[in-house]
């Protein structure tokens, strides 16, 4: 590993942390506290395509983004603190993916970083059989996982790793064989006790996927499936044991998904063109959740025409992968689980997550032929990527710059459903000193 994968080096780190619970005290919750870890992260990320790589752009993503810079820039003074953090996190993601994708195409040997990571995300489960027991002598159920927050960051988390599992298996990692089915069993049985639904959709549709582009491996796809299924009888045997049917996975309800949908698009309709505005539930302390659940509506009501324009683009990017036949049929599947994880989750919303599906996405995305030949560099990508570092740098000092010095601060308005930070509707973080 040489200096230039620095940034993978690092995000690696960052999921790791993450996984373990491990916090370094840069504020009181460790959601928060990844929040502003993240910062270096972009930071890094910026400085790596402005500076240390020759990177060109086809035209398409350069005018998107261009009218999405132009756009943005004439609503900019009258955006809340909120819509802020909103494009502070798009910021930040969009450009750890796109040096991520550039550092992984000459990058050799990954599989033992995504081993490590991979034993990160299995560790947690290994407290599993401690709670199914505690559940069926005790009738209480007690947290099982080392990261804070909703138990759904857990879940999203698993879904690429999943996938990235599968790519190890395929490759005959050492010991792979022994770990794979444990892993497999585990992680499925997370997704089960813990209700999650987006997430057993994602996997299973990412199965399908993977099951048409690839037919050699379909016995393996077939083998996971029953460890799926094994990892449902003893879920159900141990509710049937516990005689306590409070947690299920089969439920007819939409969890008021639905009903916030309805309810934004409804303010949605009163200015479409613009949006409601980023953040817009954590603003409004919105009693059902501080996010919509849903990527895709999330940019289209939220943000308007500018969540449009970046919602064409990623359909154009996605398409063009699942066109690529240099594209491993296992990273279109694992693409395909992310997408639909975030048509119901909070998987593009949580820091952990975030991480976890951008690694994966630029996994996916390092493996397309280049569409141009880099001989033909344009300095003009280098001027676009700087106007988007200065806007990063301006929000980050204007706007979050207190946050980033608040030692041990933390969130604390909301109803501790997270969005940007911990609490949800927090706008800033605050010395502990100053909690009322």
């Amino acid at each position: 590993m040489s200096k230039k994968n620095i940034l993978f080096i690092l995000s690696t780190i960052y999921i790791i942390v993450a996984l373990s619970g491990y916090q370094v005290g840069l504020s009181r919750f460790q959601y928060d506290e990844l929040r502003l870890l993240q910062f270096p992260l972009a930071f890094c990320a910026l400085f790596i395509l402005i500076f240390t790589r020759k990177i060109e752009y086809s035209i398409f993503t350069k005018v998107s983004f261009f009218l999405i810079s132009v756009l943005t820039t004439l609503q900019l003074i009258n955006y809340s603190i909120f819509q802020y953090q909103e494009l502070f996190s798009a910021i930040t993601l969009f450009s750890i993916l796109a040096a991520l994708i550039d550092e992984l195409r000459d990058l050799e040997k990954i599989e033992h970083y995504l081993a490590l990571m991979l034993v990160s995300v299995f560790i947690p489960c290994l407290f599993f059989p401690t709670s199914i027991i505690n559940f069926i002598y005790y009738k209480q159920w007690f947290n099982w996982q080392f990261n804070s927050g909703s138990i759904r960051i857990y879940d999203s988390v698993i879904v690429p790793f999943f996938f990235f599992l599968i790519f190890l298996r395929i490759k005959n990692y050492p010991y792979i064989h022994y770990f794979y089915p444990i892993a497999i069993f585990f992680f499925a049985l997370a997704w089960f006790f813990d209700g999650a639904r987006s997430a057993l959709l994602a996997v299973m549709i990412g199965l399908l996927v993977f099951f048409i582009y690839s037919q050699e491996n379909r016995k393996l796809i077939l083998q996971s499936c029953i460890y799926i299924f094994f990892a449902f009888l003893v879920y159900k045997s141990t509710i049937y044991l516990a005689d306590k049917n409070t947690m299920t996975v089969i439920r007819t309800g939409t969890s008021l998904r639905a009903e916030m949908w309805s309810f934004v698009f409804e303010q949605w309709k009163e200015q479409p063109w613009s949006g409601v505005g980023g953040g817009y539930l954590s603003k409004i302390q919105y009693k059902y959740g501080h996010h919509m659940h849903n990527l895709y509506l999330r940019l289209i009501f939220e943000w308007g025409l500018v969540g449009c324009i970046c919602l064409v683009w990623m359909i154009y990017q996605v398409i063009r992968l699942f066109l690529d036949k240099s594209v491993l049929p296992i990273a279109k599947a694992g693409v395909a689980a992310i997408l639909i994880d975030a048509m119901f989750s909070g998987s593009m919303v949580y820091p952990a997550s975030q991480m976890a599906c951008i690694l994966f996405l630029a996994f996916a995305f390092s493996q397309m032929k280049l569409a141009i030949n880099l001989k033909s560099y344009n300095p003009m990508t280098k001027i676009l990527i700087s106007l988007w570092g200065a806007l990063f740098l301006y929000i980050t000092i204007m706007y979050l710059g207190q946050d980033l010095t608040c030692w041990g601060c933390t969130s604390y308005v909301g109803r501790m459903a997270p969005n940007f930070w911990f609490y949800g509707g927090t706008e800033h973080l605050i010395s502990t000193t100053q909690l009322p």
